[in-house]
């Protein structure tokens, strides 16, 4: 492998190890400072005269900023955190990878509702369910799934119009998507969501049944899925 690609994928590896031995741990200012590194170390390569290289930059980039940004909102910095997604999706655009702009279109819309500008976190999640459902692996299907969930939790949430079988019908497209390809944490996440719609009809036998496939769901989990 071209020794500047492997030095991106070193890049990737480290943002991993920052992931869960400092984010998950609640090392947030060690995590920001350990991605803002790699960050640096990336952003080195975005002149490189070789196409490859520097798509390939722009795609570890992206996810480097998307990390970034959770642990800024972790940290009650919203505004920055807000700064760091358009540059997130500007490196995922400019990567190619239509998965990783899908999923930076997703991170980003789903914190545009939270802020209040449901309009323009609606265009971005059609985008991002747009890009998913161009294709049929694993990533995409995965991705379709995630997106039917955000919108069950959206309108939990009361964020997105729409009422508790409204949320039935979006945690079970996600199921959908996601039961076949044995993705543990969105299935529990779209089970989760849908025991809270039964809640809310007062169908408490319902919910418990789902909060019960939950918890199996969850404990199917392997550390690498966790998010």
């Amino acid at each position: 492998m071209n020794v500047k690609l492997s030095r991106i994928k070193e890049c990737e590896a480290r943002i991993e190890e920052a992931l869960w031995s400092l984010e998950m741990a609640g090392e947030n200012d060690k995590a920001l400072e350990a991605y803002r590194a790699v960050e640096v170390e990336l952003e080195s390569f975005l002149t490189d005269p070789m196409g490859i290289v520097v798509a390939e930059a722009q795609r570890v980039l992206a996810y480097c900023l998307m990390r970034e940004g959770n642990v800024l909102r972790v940290l009650g910095r919203s505004d920055e955190a807000g700064r760091l997604s358009e540059r997130e999706i500007a490196a995922a655009r400019a990567s190619g990878d239509s998965i990783a702009l899908a999923r930076s279109l997703m991170s980003h819309g789903t914190n545009l509702f939270v802020g209040g500008n449901p309009d323009a976190g609606r265009r971005l999640l059609e985008e991002a369910r747009h890009l998913f459902a161009n294709g049929d692996s694993r990533d995409h299907r995965q991705g379709v799934g995630w997106c039917w969930i955000l919108q069950a939790d959206l309108m939990n949430a009361g964020l997105v119009a729409g009422d508790a079988s409204d949320v039935m019908a979006a945690a079970d497209r996600a199921l959908a998507e996601l039961l076949p390809i044995e993705n543990w944490p969105g299935i529990a996440r779209a089970l989760s969501a849908r025991a809270q719609a039964h809640e809310q009809l007062g169908d408490s036998a319902a919910a418990e049944a789902d909060r019960a496939a939950e918890r199996e769901a969850e404990a199917k989990v392997q550390p690498d899925e966790r998010d």
